[in-house]
């Protein structure tokens, strides 16, 4: 059995591997100075791993405390994976590939192994970000944007707009919280439309849409084009990994 653990920067999710298949075990926040109590209270009970595969864009520090947690419950080293020029069918657009995120990269290597021919992927998170890949495996780059919540953030601090968040029943809103909330869901429903058109014009044929992260449920509901929900993408990703490690 090998533990799967996908660091984010609002978020700790982990799973399991083995026997080929893999299995969602829970979530947290990443929250450092709770950290090591909730990897005590969600993790202690498993059986040693026989490898510890860990996905970290949630900082250096976050890191460090679960690496420690593992090195002190069950003496097993945690393996930090890294983006690279390739690996697992997959070739990364970067010409330097250590500046493309390990979640973007796992989210590729996720989708490859799941079978996907050309897709493009979306992943809602604290910051939005959209990644293509082509039929043959090649990473033909990405945009990324503002998350949900940092846009709500940056409005937040501006009195005449601020507000609590609502919900929306349309485009145009008669409340302030409820303009906010519609502005900020159709900016991100628009990223996610023009990456649709630009892939299609650079592939010659419409991707699959991929979506995943926290917000990809929100998202869902005012995206047009057809689209599949992956929640845990990098799990998928890591997984992939772990098969092929030793």
């Amino acid at each position: 059995m090998k533990l799967l653990v996908d660091i984010g920067n609002s978020r700790v999710k982990w799973g399991l591997s083995e026997a080929g298949r893999w299995s969602f075990g829970g979530a947290f926040p990443t929250d450092v100075p709770y950290l090591a109590a909730e990897c005590e209270r969600q993790m202690a009970a498993l059986r040693r791993p026989e490898a510890v595969l860990m996905s970290n864009v949630g900082g250096v520090l976050a890191g460090e405390i679960f690496a420690d947690w593992c090195a002190k419950h069950w003496a097993v080293p945690v393996r930090s994976v890294r983006s690279e020029a390739s690996a697992l069918g997959v070739v990364s657009a970067y010409p330097d590939p250590a500046q493309l995120g390990v979640d973007r990269w796992l989210g590729l290597i996720g989708a490859r192994r799941m079978g996907q021919g050309a897709c493009c992927i979306v992943s809602a998170g604290t910051a939005m970000t959209v990644d293509l890949l082509d039929a043959e495996g090649r990473h033909r780059g990405g945009a990324i944007a503002p998350g949900l919540a940092m846009m709500r953030s940056a409005l937040g601090g501006l009195e005449a707009l601020g507000g609590p968040v609502e919900t929306f029943d349309g485009f145009f809103c008669n409340r302030t919280g409820a303009a906010l909330s519609s502005g900020i869901v159709h900016s991100a429903v628009g990223l996610v439309r023009e990456s649709l058109r630009q892939a299609a014009t650079l592939l010659g044929t419409e991707p699959e849409l991929l979506l995943t992260g926290g917000d990809a449920e929100t998202l869902r509901p005012h995206i047009e084009a057809s689209c599949r929900l992956v929640p845990h993408l990098v799990i998928e990703g890591l997984h992939a990994v772990a098969e092929q490690s030793p």
